[in-house]
């Protein structure tokens, strides 16, 4: 039985409940720690970000993309420097429609970290959601150049072609895969 002030062990808990694919004791696990550490004072401030992180993450898995939102939100402010709660923020605001402030989130991970594939192939697909077609392709190329066969940056840069009529293209970019 853990201590229910022991911030640390239920964010590791948690861990391992995700790692074991128990997402709902995960969460539940993430929710104590996120309690324990805000009752707890400063001393936690370094770990409530990837608290947040890791319970939106959790959230998400269960479809609670709107909270997840609010939790990778909360983590980026907790933390500024968190490019991978920037990430997961964006990636999530993409997901409930929200392309403009997903865009924006996905640019400022990108500037904190250039090389993050993941976030060229979300802000492409953001991108793409709003109309501004060719620079989605080069989001999508980027995250390609980045990690070569990125399979979802593939696909979708060939369903984007495909959506701009470009079919040969779509074809070639498809015969990647």
């Amino acid at each position: 039985m853990l201590q229910p002030t022991n911030v640390r062990l239920h964010f590791r808990s948690g861990n391992c409940y995700r790692v074991l694919g128990n997402h709902t004791e995960s969460k539940s696990k993430f929710i104590s720690a996120l309690d324990a550490a805000e009752a707890g004072g400063k001393q936690w401030g370094y770990l409530l970000p990837q608290i947040h992180v890791n319970l939106g993450i959790g959230l998400e898995f269960e479809g609670m993309v709107i909270s997840a939102c609010e939790h990778y939100r909360e983590a980026a402010i907790l933390c500024p420097t968190h490019f991978r709660a920037l990430k997961l923020l964006g990636s999530a605001l993409l997901g409930v429609g929200e392309y403009k402030a997903a865009v924006k989130a996905l640019e400022e991970a990108i500037y904190m970290k250039n090389d993050y594939a993941g976030a060229h192939c979300d802000l492409a697909s953001a991108l793409h959601a709003i109309g501004d077609d060719e620079n989605a392709i080069k989001e999508f190329q980027k995250a390609i150049d980045l990690k070569p066969g990125h399979v979802d940056a593939l696909y979708n840069l060939g369903g984007l072609y495909m959506d701009m009529g470009r079919y040969q293209r779509a074809s070639e970019v498809y015969n990647g895969l």
